[in-house]
């Protein structure tokens, strides 16, 4: 896949940085004063299920297509990582094409988020810092034509403000009427401290750990695969990420077409187990799952051909 002219030549994004540096304000300056330990564990709730939704959708299904669902499966799954507000990738179109731009050019000056470039512009630099390219119309057609003639991707990439809004007003009205169920009164400051949790402390929480897979899984742990890359495995992001597959890291650039890719027993992956069960409701299937526990358990590592960027 071709990049546009210029593209890894890094330029300033004004309104990415502002967003950062405006989620990190309200955190710092309403966060301590509004905590609750039901409002805390609500934004660790959200983000888990939102972070879980841009795994298993954005990523896996709607970048490398490893399983197929409903259309109507396919649209709240891509609502709900929308809802990470993961920055300028948020959108489905643009995480699939900063996604596949990262696969085809991992660790090289092409790569949108590598920590070549330093470990906090992987982290989260990268949100400003971005490529050139990634401000141009170019790129997207190349690399997620496939998702822009859904309407209801391009709707949400173009939206990504305006959905996080509708979040916070649920999070509002949630948090203001919660107290009628056990007979209180309408509660405003609830609602209030619902919406700096439910929305901007979700949403730091998010940067940080989801982006902690451009660091960690690209510097240290063990590799399975001598890919071309320096993707690694680790336990670490297991434990970060609450047991998604992409924390055998090494094991997915290897053979990125697939859903879970498992070569030692201990690669568990809690995102498999979700869609099949929900797979027991026939909303989802062709789960693709490299199982390679059952072949010899030591034999020297080698490179396989990648399937699909």
């Amino acid at each position: 896949m071709k990049l546009v002219e210029g593209h890894n030549r890094v330029v300033f994004h004004k309104k990415n940085f502002l967003h950062v540096v405006a989620v990190h304000l309200v955190v710092l300056a309403a966060a301590p004063w509004l905590f609750t330990w039901s409002a805390f564990l609500f934004a660790f709730a959200a983000i888990m299920v939102f972070g879980y939704a841009m795994g298993i959708f954005h990523h896996m299904l709607l970048t490398h297509r490893s399983f197929k669902c409903s259309p109507w499966i396919e649209k709240l799954g891509s609502l709900m990582g929308t809802l990470t507000w993961r920055g300028p990738f948020a959108g489905p179109v643009q995480y699939v094409a900063m996604h596949r731009v990262h696969h085809a050019y991992s660790d090289t000056e092409n790569d949108p988020h590598t920590p070549t470039k330093g470990i906090w512009y992987a982290l989260l630099a990268w949100f400003w810092r971005m490529p050139y390219g990634f401000s141009s119309p170019e790129l997207y057609d190349r690399h997620a034509r496939d998702l822009l003639s859904n309407r209801w991707h391009v709707f949400l990439d173009r939206n990504v403000h305006l959905v996080q809004l509708a979040w916070a007003a649920i999070c509002f009205a949630g948090g203001a009427l919660a107290p009628l169920a056990v007979g209180g009164p309408i509660d405003p400051v609830n609602g209030l401290r619902y919406v700096v949790y439910g929305v901007f402390v979700k949403t730091l929480m998010g940067w940080y750990l989801i982006n902690a897979v451009d660091v960690i899984n690209h510097t240290i742990g063990y590799r399975n695969y001598e890919t071309e890359e320096d993707s690694t495995n680790s336990f670490l992001m297991a434990f970060i990420h609450g047991g998604g597959a992409i924390s055998w890291h090494n094991n997915h650039h290897a053979h990125m077409g697939y859903f879970t890719v498992k070569r030692r027993w201990w690669e568990f992956d809690v995102h498999r187990g979700i869609l099949r069960f929900l797979g027991l409701f026939g909303l989802v299937s062709d789960i693709k799952v490299l199982d390679e526990t059952r072949r010899a358990a030591h034999r020297p590592a080698r490179r396989l051909e990648s399937m699909g960027a």
